[in-house]
Parts: structure tokens; sequence; C-alpha cells
């Protein structure tokens, strides 16, 4: 279940301490209009990375989850960075139902479940208010949103692959030509999958909570629902019934 969420790594600020349990280092990271600040226990983030874009894993520990029930999607933060709060929809489960991913329309984060005194569905949108986040993960160079719509043009379908899955990570309506096109001239199945996942994901986080996602991503995921390959089929119908409500309501 892996989470990835493109930042700008503003600072590194050495011999920041939390007790219970103890976290050091913060890393104060950028993330569209908001400046959050998380614990870097491990020393993933290094001082090589300031100032430039990668993709991070982050992890929160929440106290608490409340719902959203106006299916907004985003980061927020208080205090300089100190607090944030993440707005998103579940995405999936780990196999222990113990951590959660959230989508939070730029990116995903992780987040733990097990002291969660509600029952998550796939599909719930979330607010998770002042959980402890730390890094975990970090790419070892940036791309740009322009090189993965350019890589969706590599021989490679790994490489195909991968640019789709990150532009359908970083929320941008105007990836949505790009994807309805690659899928109809895309012949490999792996590769159909990740442009319908993308698509979904654009379908929910890619526009304001009162506009409808845009129709030609519902015309593909419906022609998605009818391909040769059951993995892009089944990946299309588990779309559908998720972004629904958007379409019909």
């Amino acid at each position: 279940m892996d989470a990835a969420l493109p930042v700008q790594i503003e600072a590194i600020e050495p011999g920041t301490v939390r007790r219970r349990p103890r976290r050091s280092r913060h890393v104060r990271l950028r993330v569209d209009d908001a400046t959050i600040a998380v614990y870097d226990p491990q020393t993933v983030v290094t001082p090589d990375a300031v100032g430039t874009e990668r993709e991070v894993v982050l992890s929160a520990e929440v106290p608490s989850v409340e719902p959203c029930p106006t299916g907004e999607v985003g980061i927020v933060s208080r205090a300089g960075g100190d607090a944030v709060t993440f707005y998103g929809i579940v995405v999936t489960f780990d196999e222990a139902g113990t951590e959660a991913l959230l989508d939070v329309g730029s990116g995903t984060v992780r987040f733990d479940t097990s002291s969660v005194d509600r029952r998550l569905y796939v599909g719930d949108f979330l607010e998770l208010a002042d959980p402890v986040v730390h890094v975990t993960g970090m790419s070892p160079t940036g791309k740009s949103y322009e090189a993965y719509l350019s890589q969706l043009d590599s021989d490679d379908p790994a490489a195909r692959r991968e640019a789709a899955t990150h532009l359908g990570h970083r929320g941008r309506e105007c990836a949505v030509d790009r994807l309805v096109a690659q899928f109809r001239a895309e012949g490999d199945p792996g590769v159909r999958r990740a442009v319908v996942t993308a698509l979904g994901r654009l379908a929910v986080t890619a526009r304001r909570p009162d506009e409808r996602p845009d129709p030609r991503i519902r015309s593909t995921l419906e022609a998605a629902a009818g391909d040769e390959a059951r993995e892009v089929r089944d990946a299309a119908d588990d779309w559908l019934d998720r972004v629904a409500d958007y379409w019909f309501s």
C-alpha cells in the first residue's frame, strides 16, 4: 500500500523533539498552498533535498477521525505549519486493516486506523485533524507534472504505468484529455488499468465540491467496464461505484 505526496522540501530544522513518542527533526514541506511541519525520526530527508521537488511517504497517527460530508479534499495548515488537517477520501486499506490510504487531492497519505473508534470504508470522506505526521520515504529525484505527461509516450509499459499513477495522484484536471486519449490508444492492460484508476481519482479530486466530474471521465470508465482484460474491467467497476453519486445526485 504505497502513499505518495508531491512536495517542495523547504527546510530541515534539527533538534525538534516531541516526547512520548520521541520524534526528532522537523522537516517543513510545501504542498500546494500549505506549509506543513512533519517529523523525520529516520533521517529520510537529506540536506541535498532542500529546495527540490520530491515525492514523500507520509504516515499520520490520528486520535480520531471525523466524516467530511462536503466531499472536501486538501490540506489545511495552521500555526506556521505546526498544526495540519487532512481532508480526503479513503481509497484502500492494508491487509490487516490497521492502516488506510487517504487521497487528499494532490496525493495520498497513510494513516493509522487502529485507534479509530468507528468503522471505515473505501469511499468515505474524512477529516483528520491535528495528527502526528512523520515522513517515512522520499523519492530520489523530483519530476515535474509535464515530465509525467511526456512519460506517457514512453516505449516502456512500466514507465507509462508510473506516469498514469502519478498524474492521478496529483489531481489536475488538465491531465484528463491526455489520459482519455492514452486509454483509447493503449495496448497494455496494466497501463489501461492505471489510467482508469487515475481518471477515477481525478473524478473525485480535480473539481470543486459543488461541481460534477468531467463527463469524459465517466464515458471512459464505462468503456473500460467492457474491456477485454479483467483487471481493467474490475478497476472500472470499482471506480464507477465509488463516484456514481457525483454524476447521479
